[in-house]
């Protein structure tokens, strides 16, 4: 019995008044914990919308079309919804419905005016990099241009990841493909600049890493 008093199993008078500040220590533990974890999340997705925002405005600057993922469009930066620099539909070829699904959600997609994949971007803040990583692949393999690039977003703090990642040899034994990797704050500063100086894609060589 005394072993369940002092564990509190077992509420008596003398121990019902630590048993209850514990408890409300527990509780209020927890909702902060709920709250740091949604102000995270919060501050992941705005992050990840403004990635997107600037790779839409610097590849309408550079004169192609762009494709934001289909259930992004709504997501707003700037004060502007990502859809308003989305073209409406993206014709996926006659790809198998997996894969035509995979790549209308990859994070955004710069075309020609035939609608020619140029460049594709997996924005990766805090999911697996693998799997940026996977959708870009099976739009490689998918088109077989030799002359669209990918690129990988990430955080300055994940770069060593994503090198790790891309030197993996199943990653490293495709041969139709090169992922190269941006940094948000490379992105975030360059982005004017580039749309005022960039002819094409390849302004994307002076900010792109590559392993």
């Amino acid at each position: 019995m005394l072993f369940e008093i002092g564990s509190n199993r077992m509420i008596i008078d003398k121990n019902a008044a630590d048993f209850i500040q514990k408890e409300i220590e527990k509780r209020e533990k927890a909702k902060s914990r709920r709250k740091k974890d949604v102000i995270e999340d919060i501050l992941e997705e705005n992050t990840h919308t403004e990635m997107q925002y600037y790779l839409a405005l610097l590849g309408k600057s550079l004169g192609y079309k762009v494709w934001i993922a289909r259930n992004d469009h709504k997501r707003e930066w700037n004060g502007k919804n990502l859809g308003e620099f989305s073209i409406d539909n993206f014709k996926v070829f006659n790809f198998p419905p997996a894969v035509a699904d995979t790549i209308a959600l990859i994070d955004v997609l710069w075309l020609d005016h035939d609608e020619k994949v140029i460049a594709g971007f997996e924005v990766e803040k805090s999911t697996s990099i693998y799997s940026g990583i996977l959708r870009l692949t099976d739009l490689s393999l998918s088109i077989e241009s030799e002359s669209c690039q990918f690129y990988l977003v990430a955080p300055e703090k994940r770069e060593k990841e994503i090198k790790a990642q891309l030197l993996r040899p199943s990653i490293r034994s495709i041969d139709s493909q090169t992922i190269s990797y941006l940094l948000f704050h490379d992105l975030r500063c360059d982005c004017d600049a580039m749309c005022k100086f960039g002819n094409d894609a390849t302004i994307l060589n002076k900010i792109s890493k590559t392993v």
